[in-house]
């Protein structure tokens, strides 16, 4: 989704704090698997999470976007990277965690990739793995024909991007306009951005479906501010 604006991708979203939600992530991981030493991160995006997490898990990037990836293997060259679609997972290695965040699981946009892509998450987990979701709004709490515009201030970039919050079936649609300007120029691009929504019942089922046992914490990585997380463990074999 991110074509005409990866090389941009950490700027327009600045005010994440990736530390801050990395340390929540952290504290998890130690209440529900004390003794995990591997993780890989799926929808790894520019690799801020891994940035954090590697000097405390052996960890690994997986993401569908190969611009997104360059940029993640230039922050973190140690970490190995896949590129591929989460709905088809498929890496050698089983990890002790597998955690899919930023709600990057709304992209595989249909229940049946939802329970496809949590399956394959699953699958990869070593017995009592941990696999963390932070899931996107839900139908009830997603709104139709909100205008939102943020911006990006600072010395040799400055972005404005805004759209209006619209839904087609049971997907989230967002056509987002970009004004660019760097002592290059000033460059507008727009990008249609799609996320499913499923709500509570239907991620909890996909847990279940890949044998999962689940539970729900509400506050998730930001505090409340998001929209909780997922986290799922597998049974002792």
């Amino acid at each position: 989704m991110y074509k005409k604006t990866a090389k941009y991708y950490d700027t327009l979203y600045h005010f994440l704090n990736y530390s801050e939600a990395s340390k929540k992530l952290q504290s998890i991981i130690q209440q529900d698997n004390p003794n995990a030493k591997s993780l890989l991160d799926v929808a790894c995006g520019t690799g801020k999470h891994l940035e954090c997490l590697r000097n405390n898990y052996l960890v690994e990037g997986f993401d569908i976007d190969p611009e997104i990836l360059e940029i993640a293997h230039a922050r973190c060259p140690d970490v190995p990277f896949h590129q591929g679609d989460m709905v088809n997972l498929e890496l050698t290695n089983r990890f002790d965690v597998v955690t899919c965040l930023f709600s990057s699981i709304a992209c595989v946009k249909t229940l049946e990739n939802l329970y496809k892509s949590v399956a394959r998450m699953a699958f990869h987990l070593k017995p009592s793995g941990l696999l963390l979701i932070e899931p996107w709004f839900y139908p009830d709490n997603y709104w139709v024909g909100k205008v939102t515009a943020n911006f990006v201030d600072q010395q040799d970039i400055k972005i404005a991007w805004m759209f209006i919050t619209e839904i087609e079936g049971k997907v989230s649609v967002y056509n987002t306009h970009f004004l660019v300007g760097t002592p290059k120029g000033i460059e507008y691009v727009t990008e249609r951005h799609e996320y499913g929504l499923f709500t509570h019942e239907e991620y909890q089922d996909a847990f279940h479906r890949a044998g999962l046992v689940v539970k729900y914490d509400s506050k998730g990585l930001f505090g409340g501010r998001g929209n909780g997380i997922y986290i799922g463990k597998s049974k002792s074999r």
